[in-house]
């Protein structure tokens, strides 16, 4: 997937593995995990494989790649694009965390539900401080609305939005059966 999403971010424009990575964080990075260690490889593997150019520019000591998107890459993304999509399962490590509650304290439950809906609600107002940011540009450019792209993206902050909602919702309620089984 790493790949698919390197090959979509470099549709819009020549990036550096730096930007690709700044470029993740602040968009796919809230339902997709990339770290600059699996985004190395996977471009090296995209390189080998001619869908995408590398271009080394010298800076003092350093030089810089940048890498863009070739016709054969272009063409792999949009067929990965154009495929069904497939259902998986929810890979959530609160989940699992929490199936094994019952050998935790029921204390030790409610901090940690409470941590968790701590980074649940940060995680919010990074999306609500998008959200904000995206509407005052568009009331700007309203011509952006009919643009595919930016439709697209704002309906998957949407989605992250409603999820996160979801999940404050349904492990506030949690929070609140694990508080109640703590009252005398």
């Amino acid at each position: 997937m790493q790949d698919k999403i390197i090959l979509g971010l470099l549709l819009d424009g020549d990036k550096s593995s730096y930007d690709l990575k700044k470029s993740m964080e602040s968009s796919t990075g809230f339902f997709y995990n990339s770290s600059q260690g699996s985004i190395q490889p996977a471009l090296k593997k995209l390189a080998e494989h001619g869908h995408v150019r590398i271009t080394e520019e010298r800076r003092g000591a350093r030089i810089k790649k940048t890498f863009s998107i070739t016709e054969e890459g272009e063409k792999a993304f949009l067929r990965w694009a154009g495929e069904p999509i497939d259902l998986e399962k929810p890979r959530d490590p609160a989940l699992v965390k929490m199936f094994f509650f019952n050998y935790v304290e029921s204390a030790k439950q409610r901090e940690l539900v409470e941590a968790y809906l701590r980074e649940i609600e940060q995680v919010e107002g990074m999306l609500s401080m998008f959200q904000q940011r995206n509407a005052e540009h568009l009331r700007q450019n309203e011509a952006l609305l009919h643009d595919p792209k930016v439709k697209s993206r704002l309906d998957t902050l949407e989605f992250g939005s409603a999820y996160y909602a979801f999940l404050k919702d349904w492990y506030g309620k949690y929070l609140n059966r694990i508080e109640e089984e703590l009252e005398p």
